[in-house]
């Protein structure tokens, strides 16, 4: 007797269609992280190598000093390397919790009143954080420390401050669209970016008033206009 035979059934046939996301769903907050980290990332390096190349074009410089708040191009350079490092430290500490951050958010529980807390040392002004930097760049322990003792949208204002990055970046319009939510999420405020930006413009133009500014910028202009004069030399 001969049994029936029976067609072979075919796995991918059977399986369930995958689940397709729902238009407008909005992906995870550590994939959005991620995200805009890496863009971070990118224009600090576009901005690194365009710096250290010396091709920059007037309008490039002019956006650089207000982005910075000094075309002094030794502390651009060393904002933008710590800036970069304290971006790939956050986002190892966002794959490395990243189940966290997407997990339910803990019900906040009544605290117990604390003594009060020792008074903070003041932030480091601008003028001396860039003299610090000048003096020192940050060990790869300080920028752990950087990256991972504070909350993820505070981390993030500094790396944005750190690769001139404001609303007087050409790109920040398609920045802000992601950078205002993850900040917020992350207990990060909005407010400063908006306060440094006015605060560096004042600064780069202090510094061409004060006749700073033409002895640290560079243009690279093939064709210079009639009456602009020489190009500006070169910072070393």
């Amino acid at each position: 007797m001969f049994m029936n035979a029976v067609a072979p059934t075919n796995p991918a046939k059977n399986a369930a269609p995958p689940r397709e996301k729902p238009p407008g769903a909005v992906p995870p907050l550590a994939a959005r992280l991620r995200h805009v980290i890496r863009i971070l990332i990118d224009i600090g390096e576009q901005r690194l190598i365009a710096i250290k190349s010396q091709r920059l074009t007037a309008g490039q410089v002019q956006d650089t000093g207000h982005g910075f708040g000094t075309f002094n191009l030794s502390v651009i350079a060393a904002r933008i390397m710590r800036g970069l490092r304290l971006a790939r430290a956050l986002d190892q500490r966002v794959i490395q919790t990243e189940a966290r951050i997407d997990g339910p958010k803990p019900t906040p529980k009544p605290r117990a009143p604390r003594p009060p807390r020792p008074p903070r040392k003041p932030k480091l002004s601008e003028a001396d954080d860039n003299a610090a930097l000048l003096a020192r760049l940050p060990t790869d322990r300080e920028i752990a420390i950087m990256a991972r003792r504070r909350p993820i949208g505070i981390v993030l204002g500094d790396i944005c401050a750190d690769l001139g990055i404001g609303p007087g970046h050409p790109q920040w319009q398609d920045l802000w669209h992601n950078l205002r939510g993850v900040i917020a999420a992350c207990r990060g405020s909005l407010t400063p970016p908006f306060k440094r930006a006015f605060d560096r413009v004042a600064a780069a133009y202090r510094e061409v008033v004060a006749g700073l500014a033409p002895n640290w910028t560079f243009y690279n202009d093939p064709e210079p206009k009639s009456g602009t004069g020489p190009p500006m030399t070169s910072a070393t």
